[in-house]
């Protein structure tokens, strides 16, 4: 006679449910509603939760629901811009009264709750330094601290940091504002540097504090010198990864310094820095380099014959806008040949590539797992196939600005499959076609990511042919396409969860057909599609049951009502962005928060 079956203990479902979140992190929702049991045991998996300030409650029942979080981002996104080197400005970097109040009561419920934080990030908020010194008097063991685009950061802040956590291992510090209105120049000489950023006096606190630093991002604080390398090398003997973008006053004998007395560096990032003052003492002495980038910087080819001559550990080489008149063929080809087990390569706004030297480079690039071209005009598709056959392990493919499309499929080539290639970039290609679309749906069977924005001469019927052979689409950009309207139909996108289609084509029907076949879709861009209404919208709330986020700016022809039907007919629906002048009153407004969504304005929301 059978037995009862008594019911699986909650390790048991934890172990079973964990093993459905790795497979997708959206397949945690369905147990969760179904009962509370089944609520509470997902809740424990929950390990990251970004928190948006200001916020209309307090954040400590959340807090208590998740208490195996280990990861807290708190974010403010207002009055944000971004230049052309994709750093972030604020037009108005202060906080109001009300974010100011907001994010010092969070980080103070932060520092109250029985949380064992490894991470924390206030990026693009504001410091409290009350609240930080307690709060970092009670999370003992935070590691990584993320200051980056702060809206002010000044020395006596690194020295509450470095005060209030000790055990910090990663400190980001990048870019920060520090913008106070001034418009006189003599206001401004009557303040010292360390009242108005960071200085080396401030890096040489953390330096003093922070023995077991191990990585750190100085990028955009210009008052920094040498003095700061200097201090970093001597006190943080375990430091591993630096990054220096954007330091203007650091020079030759910094970098320098650096490669011959922090022995366990392996990462370095720079730019605006002469490499051809270097010498091949400094290179042999960074033995465990294995990650260099270098933007904007003065890269000749003796440069690169140190770089073969110290044989390091290399397995990572970004060279952005290097443009020396001694970066030639020569030197790059030797440097790949030597180093052969390259994983990832990036090589930005250079001429001496063409389809005929990246066919002999290739040659060398056989454990290739990513590469960048972006930027290389003499670059067409037959590269794309060269790299596609002769890189078998090459999974990232990013091509952006280049002649793809402009002839080069058209020579004698070799189109062979290569199904480890996930992902591909081809933003800007002017010259892209749908018959080029559709040798490369053959080439990459298994494409996950597709970036296709502002490639002006493709129309729907070349995203038709990529997407029939390869469903398995995760991410798709087709921003700025005002040739597609549609996504044609027939086939099942059964994987797509980010569509962004900002300034596209697509309309209703384009809507109709998305709805139908993209059921697990997460992100919908469709900033600026004047053809999108109430009809279409209607469609993809209906159909995609876990849609979260939603960015409808500029789409002229959604009214509030919509807007209103949109959040109480789709629970799952997290943020919906609209255009300044159609913002939900106040009330509405928490009216939408309550029921668990934000709605906001393209000034304070972030496109998904």
């Amino acid at each position: 006679m059978a037995t009862g079956c008594t019911d699986l203990p909650d390790n048991c479902w934890e172990l079973i449910f964990n093993r459905l979140h790795q497979l997708h992190h959206s397949n945690l929702e369905s147990p969760s509603l179904s009962c509370k049991r089944f609520l509470s045991v997902t809740n424990t998996l929950r390990t990251h939760l970004t928190i948006f300030v200001p916020t209309a409650f307090p954040i400590s029942t959340l807090l208590n629901r998740f208490p195996n979080l280990n990861s807290i981002h708190l974010s403010c996104f207002r009055n944000r811009d971004l230049d052309l080197g994709g750093n972030i400005h604020f037009r108005n970097p202060k906080l109001n009264l009300e974010e100011s109040l907001d994010l010092q009561r969070i980080t103070m419920e932060i520092a109250n709750s029985n949380l064992n934080l490894k991470s924390l990030s206030f990026s693009g908020t504001q410091l409290h330094l009350e609240s930080l010194r307690i709060l970092g008097s009670r999370m003992k063991n935070v590691i990584i601290l993320t200051c980056s685009d702060l809206r002010t950061l000044r020395d006596n802040d690194l020295v509450v940091i470095a005060e209030s956590m000790p055990c910090l291992e990663e400190l980001d510090i990048s870019y920060p504002v520090n913008d106070f209105g001034w418009n006189a120049d003599d206001e401004f000489e009557t303040r010292s540097p360390g009242e108005v950023g960071v200085t080396d006096h401030g890096i040489e606190v953390v330096s003093s504090k922070l023995k077991g630093l191990k990585v750190i991002n100085l990028s955009g604080n210009k008052f920094l010198t040498d003095i700061s390398l200097l201090a970093l090398s001597k006190n943080c003997i375990y430091l591993t990864g630096i990054a220096l973008w954007n330091c203007c006053k650091v020079t030759e004998y910094g970098i320098k310094f650096v490669l011959r007395k922090s022995r366990n560096l392996s990462s370095l990032s720079v730019d605006q820095i002469d490499f051809g003052r270097l010498d091949d003492y400094s290179i042999c002495c960074a033995r465990n380099i294995t990650t260099l980038e270098i933007y904007t910087a003065n890269f000749p080819d003796e440069f690169l014959h140190l770089l073969v001559k110290a044989s390091i550990p290399l397995k990572s080489l970004y060279l952005d806008l290097c443009h020396h008149p001694s970066f030639t063929f020569s030197g790059i080809s030797s440097l790949l040949n030597k180093y052969s087990s390259l994983e990832c390569l990036s090589v930005v706004r250079t001429d001496i590539l063409t389809d005929e030297t990246m066919s002999a480079l290739s040659h060398y690039l056989s454990s290739l797992v990513m590469i960048r071209l972006g930027i290389c005009n003499n670059l067409t598709e037959s590269t794309f196939f060269t790299l596609a056959k002769n890189c078998p392990l090459l999974e990232d493919i990013s091509m952006e600005v280049t002649n793809f499309g402009g002839g080069g499929g058209d020579r004698a080539i070799d189109i062979v499959q290569n199904p480890r290639i996930k992902s591909l970039n081809l933003e800007s290609n002017q010259n892209l076609s749908d018959e080029c679309l559709a040798k490369l749906a053959h080439v990459c069977p298994n494409l996950e990511v597709l970036d296709v924005s502002s490639c002006k001469g493709i129309t729907e019927k070349g995203i038709a042919y990529f997407l029939k052979s390869s469903s398995k689409i995760r991410k798709l950009w087709i921003v700025e396409c005002g040739g597609i309207k549609n996504i044609g139909n027939g086939f099942e996108l059964s994987e797509l969860e980010v569509f962004g289609a900002a300034r596209s084509g697509i309309n209703d029907d384009g809507l109709v057909a998305i709805g139908n076949r993209c059921r697990r879709l997460l992100h919908l861009n469709l900033n600026g599609c004047q053809g999108v209404t109430a009809v279409g919208l209607r469609e993809i709330l209906t159909n995609c049951e876990i849609l979260k986020k939603i960015n409808l700016t500029r789409c002229l022809n959604v009214c509030m009502a919509t807007v209103d039907w949109m959040v109480f007919s789709r629970p799952s629906l997290r943020k919906i962005i609209l255009s300044y002048s159609c913002l939900p009153s106040e009330s509405q407004r928490k009216r939408f928060l309550r029921h668990g969504c934000l709605v906001m304005s393209e000034e304070t929301g972030v496109e998904p």
